[in-house]
Order: structure tokens, then C-alpha cells, then sequence
């Protein structure tokens, strides 16, 4: 039995008139074997969107935040070599940043994650942001020695970005950063206007904010598969921070 070598996970929440662009993208490159998608609790027609293409489908009854919905779609391809997660919102999309974020990860000596960052795009607001706070963008490829080894991303909610690039950082992983010319993505505030925008923008930031200061210990409380190894190495630099 032979199982799909690359596989795409999209996390969507309400971007019915948004994600069947990218997912005609996804669906379109040769470099994707396999699109997952898991609607996280919509209350539009994502779910429709997405099921009216080739895509695997994890419907979820309520919202529980991108850190789950990005474990579950692991969990449902736990036979993929490489892995690339994608934003349901992005805008331009086009194969060769798929390509960006994968070749890397075939190289001789390989990353273990890519983090693609924006660069060039229509909105200045979105290149400002990937200018200082790159690690908080959802574009990235993994290969699967990395999966393997992560811990629980569900409690992560919009922090699950902060927590994959901090948990690298303490798995002493090697991280690529690939350029994305001339993509972006729609606005918190462009989809709700611009008050409700403003205040999931907060509510995201808050989460991020959390995965950053307390990464080390909801490691350590939700290891999922971390090697002890590097478990004893968040152990001992939180009783260092303590210290």
C-alpha cells in the first residue's frame, strides 16, 4: 500500500469566499499528493466549499483554535513524509511558494521546518508585520522526523506558530526561512470590519502571547511525543528562569 508522500493541512474558520482559491491552487500542484482540511467550528459554508473539491475533510461541532486543528490534521496523516500547512485566506497563491516552503526540506542536510515570509505583497500593513514578527506566520513545511517528535499543539489556539518555532528552538532543529514573493492574505479586518477585526486581532495576540511566555511549561505539562531528552532541557532552563 503506498501513502502520499507530501501532504497539505489547511485550517479554515468562516472563509467560505476565500478558500476554494487556494485549495484550486493546492489541488493544481504536483508537488501535493494529498489536501487536508479541517473546518475548526465554521459557521458558514466552508465546510461545502471544501467538500465540493478533492480535498479529506475534518468537519469540527465547535471552534477549538488552529493548534488543534493543525494536530488533527497530522493525526490524519501520521504516513506523510513532508508536510505543509497553509492559511485558507492567503491571496496570490501560487505554486512556486508551495515549492519554497517543500524544496528545502529535501535538500542533502535539510531544515526540519520552513517558515515562508511574505515579502512584496499589496498591503503594507501584512509586510510590515512579516518584517518584524515572521514567526508568527502559518506558512510553513515540515518533515516528518520533526512531526514526530512534537508536542500536544491543542492548547495552543492562534499561538500554535510561537510554540512550533520555540519548540525547534529547544529541539536544537534547524529552521529555513523562504522568501514568498508578491503573496498576503485577507485582514482580521477586512473580514469582520474594522472593531470586531481589531478585537480578534487581540484576542490572537493574547494567545500568541501565552505560547511565548509559556511554551516551556505547557510543554512540559503536554509533552505528546517530546523525547526526554528535550523535555530535561525545558526542565531545567524553566528552574534556570525561575532561578
Amino acid at each position: 500500500m503506498s501513502f502520499p508522500e507530501t501532504v497539505a493541512i489547511i485550517p479554515a474558520y468562516n472563509e467560505a469566499t476565500r478558500i476554494s482559491t487556494v485549495l484550486e491552487t493546492v489541488l493544481s500542484c504536483s508537488l501535493i499528493d494529498e489536501t487536508i482540511v479541517i473546518d475548526d467550528g465554521s459557521i458558514d459554508e466552508t465546510a461545502q466549499e471544501a467538500a465540493s473539491l478533492p480535498v479529506k475533510l475534518i468537519r469540527l461541532s465547535q471552534n477549538m483554535g488552529k493548534g488543534a486543528a493543525l494536530q488533527l490534521g497530522l493525526e490524519e496523516a501520521p504516513y506523510a513524509a513532508y508536510y505543509i500547512f497553509l492559511d485558507a485566506d492567503l491571496l496570490y497563491l501560487n505554486h512556486e511558494h508551495i515549492e519554497a516552503l517543500l524544496s528545502p526540506l529535501k535538500a542533502d542536510t535539510p531544515p526540519s521546518m520552513t517558515i515562508g515570509v511574505f515579502k512584496a505583497g499589496n498591503k503594507n500593513s501584512v509586510n510590515l508585520a512579516q518584517k518584524y514578527f515572521s514567526v508568527l506566520n502559518g506558512q510553513r513545511g515540515l518533515r516528518r522526523d520533526f512531526v514526530e517528535i512534537l508536542p500536544e499543539l491543542k492548547w495552543s489556539r492562534f499561538g500554535v506558530e510561537v510554540l512550533l518555532t520555540r519548540f525547534a528552538q529547544l529541539a536544537q532543529r534547524t529552521v529555513h526561512y523562504p522568501e514568498l514573493e508578491g503573496i498576503t492574505h485577507v485582514t482580521k479586518e477586512e473580514k469582520l470590519g474594522f472593531y470586531k477585526g481589531f478585537l480578534y486581532r487581540l484576542q490572537m495576540f493574547q494567545e500568541c502571547l501565552y505560547a511565548h511566555f509559556k511554551h516551556r511549561k505547557m510543554i512540559d505539562l503536554y509533552p505528546g511525543n517530546t523525547p526526554q531528552e528535550v523535555l530535561d532541557i525545558i526542565r531545567n532552563n524553566t528552574q534556570m528562569v525561575k532561578g
